[in-house]
């Protein structure tokens, strides 16, 4: 392993975490849960057993109620059980100690909807002592405190991994903790972020109600289920006739609320055919000129770290309706466009009692 530099000022940070975590019950009862989880699912993951698992048990361990640990590891599950003599393969070579972990990774980081959240909650389970987790909670956190390794440029998910997983254990030995408890330190000091776009909350005077309507609200709640919906029904959208969501080894999902270091992109995407690469991001509650800059900024970012070559970089905004502001500025940046959505929510007469009666 190599030997890892922890500043004083990062181990600060987390031991006021650790401490602080104390007191709250949720955190409570995931530490608590370690070892019923580990004596349910440990043996199933293991070298000469885990080529032989039940589909059952990987679709029970994805879910939160049975590893009581990680949320939306089930978003994937049907792709990842879609071919299990594949899957059953990958995990092998996954577990496999008389290989480098940086070594193993690519059969698992080929099976669809294998992210890295699911890979290393998998390696942290079968190696609880030896593999920590890494996943978006995670990164934020080792980023946040500036410790997230610096990959260079088309490293394999497996050395990415094998560099982040070093610091992970240099954090758990120098906080004298586990990695399940180092995994609820990272959701603990992420508990009270911003919004999942990675915004701070508005202050400016245009942006802030003191009581929202109605209206206003429902199409803010509308806009967040719009963002999932988005994502998890691509092929279903026109988008996807020329577009995919943004990919990477071991990230099937990193279009996905793209992370980087002046915030999250709701979604990323690659152009099929060009040398394109779209931000998407939804308006939201935010003033027309507030998304319009943001948009503005990924495309920078996009652009000064991601593209190459002749590669361009555009943007969409997505909302319920335009406004001036948003079709003005829309005006002279013709690489930004613009989509609006609809939803339809209706009711109707429900069959008669003969009706359902029916045989």
């Amino acid at each position: 392993m190599t030997l890892i530099s922890i500043p004083e000022s990062a181990l600060g940070q987390l031991r006021a975490a650790k401490a602080a975590m104390v007191d709250d019950a949720q955190i409570k009862d995931i530490l608590e849960a370690k070892d019923e989880v580990l004596a349910r699912y440990r043996p199933a993951f293991q070298p000469g057993r885990v080529e032989a698992i039940e589909e059952d048990v990987i679709r029970s361990f994805l879910r939160f109620e049975n590893n009581q640990h990680w949320t939306g590891l089930h978003r994937q599950v049907n792709r990842i059980c879609a071919d299990m003599d594949k899957t059953r393969s990958a995990l092998g070579a996954l577990v496999d100690e008389t290989r480098p972990v940086a070594d193993r990774m690519q059969p698992v980081t080929d099976i669809k909807g294998m992210g890295k959240g699911i890979i290393t909650a998998i390696l942290h389970v079968a190696y609880p002592d030896q593999y920590g987790v890494w996943n978006n909670t995670s990164h934020d956190g080792l980023a946040e405190i500036g410790l997230l390794p610096h990959a260079p440029r088309g490293a394999s998910f497996g050395t990415r991994y094998a560099d982040v997983n070093d610091v992970l254990v240099a954090l758990a030995e120098a906080l004298d903790v586990d990695l399940w408890t180092l995994d609820t330190i990272w959701w603990y000091l992420g508990s009270g972020e911003p919004d999942e776009a990675g915004e701070q909350p508005a202050t400016s005077s245009d942006e802030v109600t003191t009581v929202a309507s109605p209206a206003k609200t429902t199409r803010f709640a509308l806009e967040r289920h719009l963002h999932d919906y988005m994502f998890d029904n691509w092929d279903m959208l026109d988008l996807a006739q020329d577009w995919d969501i943004y990919t990477r080894d071991g990230e099937p999902e990193a279009g996905y609320e793209f992370r980087t270091p002046i915030g999250r992109i709701d979604l990323l995407a690659r152009h099929k055919r060009e040398p394109r690469w779209m931000v998407i991001e939804l308006k939201r509650e935010k003033s027309s000129d507030a998304v319009v800059g943001q948009v503005l900024r990924y495309m920078g970012w996009i652009q000064k770290h991601l593209i190459e070559g002749d590669e361009q970089v555009e943007g969409l905004v997505v909302a319920t309706e335009g406004d001036p502001q948003l079709h003005y500025a829309l005006e002279v940046v013709p690489s930004i466009s613009f989509k609006s959505y609809e939803v339809e929510f209706r009711l109707k007469e429900g069959p008669s009692f003969e009706e359902f009666a029916k045989p």
